[in-house]
């Protein structure tokens, strides 16, 4: 996987300095997977007209800008879909930290109804406008209302106001013609410069960490992975909300089914799961990180959440349940968690998803036991701190050591056998 030692790579060049027309390119593992995401990725290249000479540019080192003014038909008119003209150009949003997130999101409310309102033409003074990175842009300095030509275009902030300006256009195209956007063109082909405009920019609605994390390319490897199995990896929220739940896997979801299986914190995937994108991401999202290891503890998983989902369904229908198993409720991530000490007490291998389900109902049951021992214990006793609190796990690796050393512990009883 690694490239040439440097001291060896300066030898052959200099080896080779005295020819001529011949280009030197190193490649990594990493680099030919770069290779490969990049060829998936379409390049968009369009034109953009601007509004007379509304427009400044600026050149610094390699990175140079433009800002203008541009009406919103044109702006639709390039996320149009060429093929479906009542859909936006999805691939023109690929490198956007987000998916739309609905003209019903409060923000993206306001922006359609200001468009469509008679005060439209404030709209530039309203909006935060879009940006735009691309490989390259050209156009006739000093001219009234040129139009730029761009090549490789991704709009890297802006994709809400995009979307509800096409819905706007969709439902009353004529009120959108006095709708002037502020926009901002970059001319870049650094992909960390991109990524770094996309995270600067992105304010006008609130942004999360996971969205931030989104485009990295651990994500898109993993997305491509997933894709070879025939599911699809969510790295940005609902990205594939069109195809069944059960061949998606959603990356916080993962993320969390992570930390409590493989690393083992399940307090924080159960109660602060925003450390999944922010200072335990790259405990989880690293170049260590396979399908494998996020698809087997997510099946293991799925057989909790199964039990998890009856117990509601009787709470819910007012059916008979077992009162001892309510910690299920709270408490899911730490079975898991168990179950995954069970393995290893058991020199069983975590991944091995048959032997690890077997697992769990001795993981519930010991779960369970806790749980009453400590309503006993304490007073004050409520589930969300029990497993809030970091020391529960280790009342669990107790419990299991205990149970090694004494192996008939009573079996786990059935959701229905004590009655409510």
């Amino acid at each position: 996987m690694m490239g040439l030692v440097e001291t060896q790579k300066q030898r052959m060049l200099t080896a080779l300095a005295g020819y001529r027309s011949f280009n030197v390119h190193h490649h990594t593992l990493d680099s030919i997977v770069q290779l490969f995401l990049e060829k998936k990725q379409p390049k968009i290249n369009d034109t953009l007209r601007l509004v007379d000479k509304n427009y400044f540019e600026r050149t610094d080192g390699n990175i140079r800008g433009l800002i203008a003014t541009q009406e919103a038909t044109e702006l639709i008119r390039i996320i149009t879909n060429p093929n479906d003209t009542t859909q936006v150009r999805r691939d023109i949003f690929n490198d956007n930290v987000r998916i739309y997130l609905t003209k019903e999101n409060r923000i993206n409310k306001k922006i359609h109804a200001t468009a469509l309102s008679n005060k439209n033409a404030e709209f530039w003074y309203l909006n935060n406008g879009i940006t735009l990175t691309c490989d390259s842009f050209s156009y006739q300095p000093g001219t009234r209302a040129p139009i730029v030509t761009l090549e490789n275009i991704q709009i890297v902030n802006g994709g809400q106001t995009s979307h509800a300006l096409f819905e706007a256009h969709q439902e009353a195209a004529s009120k959108l013609q006095n709708v002037l956007v502020l926009v901002r063109i970059y001319e870049t082909k650094s992909q960390t410069i991109t990524a770094a405009i996309a995270e600067a920019t992105n304010s006008q609605t609130p942004i999360n960490t996971r969205d931030l994390r989104s485009n990295d390319e651990d994500q898109k490897k993993l997305e491509e992975s997933f894709l070879d199995q025939g599911l699809f990896y969510e790295r940005k929220f609902r990205q594939h909300a069109e195809k069944p739940r059960r061949n998606r896997s959603d990356a916080l979801s993962a993320g969390q089914i992570f930390l409590a299986y493989s690393l083992g914190y399940p307090e924080v995937a159960k109660k602060d799961r925003a450390r999944v994108f922010g200072d335990l991401y790259d405990s989880i999202f690293n170049d260590k990180i396979t399908t494998e290891k996020l698809l087997s503890p997510r099946r293991i998983f799925s057989e909790i959440e199964i039990q998890k989902r009856e117990l509601h369904r009787k709470i819910k229908k007012g059916d008979s349940f077992d009162v001892d198993l309510m910690f299920f409720i709270d408490g899911a991530y730490h079975v898991l968690y168990a179950v995954a000490e069970l393995c290893e007490s058991k020199n069983l291998a975590p991944l091995d998803e048959t032997k690890a389900k077997a697992e769990i109902p001795q993981a519930l049951n010991i779960v369970k036991e806790l749980v009453k021992t400590e309503m006993q214990r304490d007073e004050a006793y409520t589930t969300n701190r029990f497993f809030k609190d970091a020391k529960t796990k280790q009342k669990i690796q107790r419990a299991i050591a205990t149970a090694q050393i004494n192996p008939s512990m009573p079996p786990m009883p059935r959701l229905s056998r004590r009655k409510r």
